[in-house]
C-alpha cells in the first residue's frame, strides 16, 4: 500500500470518531443560489449546523473547482490552480457541512458533464451556485456532534474533524423517531480506508451498516475491475474521492465489506470501482458517515 510522507508531525489518534444520530430530508435547491449558503440554511431549519449532503441531477452555473496536484514547499500534496465551467450537468456530489472560525463552511467533491459532454470532477470552491434546473439534495443532519474545519498541522491543509456538540444533544433513539444511529469520523493520513470503516463498525457495535457518506482523498487508488476480473491502480500522490458508498456486515464473526468509490485524479480524469481492502491509504483526510442498519 502506497503511503504519503507529510511535512508535519504524525498525530494521534489516527481515527477520530463521535457517536451521533442523523436524520434526513429530500429537497431541491434553488436556481441561482449559492450552494454553501442554501445548504447551511436548510440544515439550520433541521436544528443543526453540521451534516452530510448527497447532490444529484440538476446543474451548476458556474462551477468553480480544482483537482489534486503534487507536492509544494509546504505540503506533500496540494491543489491545482482554480478552474471553472460556466454550466455543468451534475452527476453526483458529496458535501460535508460544518463550521470554520464559527462561520458556515463546506467541503465538497462533485462529478459533472460540461458543455462539450466531457465528464469532469473535482473539489468545489464556495462560490459555486445552483443552475436551472437546480440539483436535488438528500440532506442528513447530525445531532450530538459537529464538524469543525481547521488547518491541520500534520498535512498543513484545511480539514474537517468531528467533535461532541453539547449545545445540540443527541436525541434519545428510543423516544424520538426518524433518527438513525450513526458514527461520524475523520481518518488521518496513511490509514487504509476499508480497515478504518471496519474498525468504526466494530468499535460502535454495528453488525450491519451502510457507508452513507465519505469525502476525502486517497494516495492514488486500487480498484477491483469487475469487467475484467483484474485490479486497476490509479496514480497519486493524491486523488479526490467524489463518492464512496457500500455496506459492512458481520458474517460468522468476520466483517465483510463491499465499498464502491468514484474519484478524480491529478489529471482531472474520473475513475470508479470497488476498493481493494488494505490497498487504499488516506492521503490528507477522510470524512466518514456510517449509519447502523437494524
Amino acid at each position: 500500500m502506497e503511503v504519503l510522507k507529510h511535512h508535519g508531525e504524525t498525530l494521534s489518534p489516527r481515527i477520530i470518531s463521535v457517536p451521533t444520530r442523523s436524520r434526513g430530508r429530500l429537497t431541491t435547491l434553488t436556481p441561482g443560489r449559492n450552494v454553501l449558503e442554501e445548504l447551511t440554511e436548510l440544515l439550520r431549519e433541521m436544528g443543526t449546523d453540521s451534516g452530510y449532503v448527497e447532490l444529484f441531477s440538476g446543474s451548476y452555473t458556474p462551477v468553480s473547482y480544482c483537482v489534486p496536484a503534487g507536492a509544494d514547499s509546504e505540503r506533500a500534496v496540494s491543489f491545482s490552480e482554480a478552474r471553472s465551467v460556466e454550466h455543468a450537468e451534475l452527476v453526483y456530489g458529496a458535501v460535508t457541512v460544518g463550521l470554520r472560525d464559527n462561520e458556515p463552511f463546506i467541503h465538497s467533491h462533485c462529478m459533472w458533464v460540461d458543455e462539450n459532454q466531457q465528464q469532469l470532477g473535482g473539489h468545489l470552491w464556495p462560490e459555486t451556485a445552483s443552475g436551472s434546473p437546480a440539483p436535488h439534495a438528500a440532506i442528513y443532519g447530525i445531532y450530538g456532534a459537529r464538524w469543525t474545519s481547521a488547518d491541520d498541522p500534520e498535512t498543513r491543509m484545511p480539514v474537517f474533524t468531528p467533535s461532541i456538540d453539547e449545545r445540540n444533544p443527541m436525541p434519545n433513539q428510543l423516544t424520538e423517531t426518524g433518527y438513525l444511529e450513526t458514527v461520524v469520523a475523520r481518518v488521518r493520513p496513511n490509514e487504509d480506508l476499508t480497515t478504518a470503516i471496519v474498525f468504526l463498525c466494530e468499535e460502535n457495535g454495528f453488525t450491519s451498516a451502510v457507508v452513507r457518506g465519505g469525502l476525502g482523498s486517497l494516495v492514488g487508488a486500487t480498484f477491483f475491475d469487475r469487467s475484467t476480473g483484474g485490479v486497476t491502480h490509479v496514480d497519486g500522490p493524491g486523488t479526490e474521492v467524489i463518492s464512496i458508498m457500500g455496506d459492512v456486515a458481520l458474517v460468522n464473526g468476520v466483517y465483510e465489506t463491499t465499498i464502491s468509490c468514484t474519484l478524480v485524479d491529478l489529471h482531472g480524469v474520473v475513475h470508479a470501482g470497488e476498493l481493494v481492502p488494505g490497498e487504499n491509504a488516506v492521503a490528507v483526510t477522510f470524512e466518514l458517515v456510517i449509519q447502523k442498519i437494524s
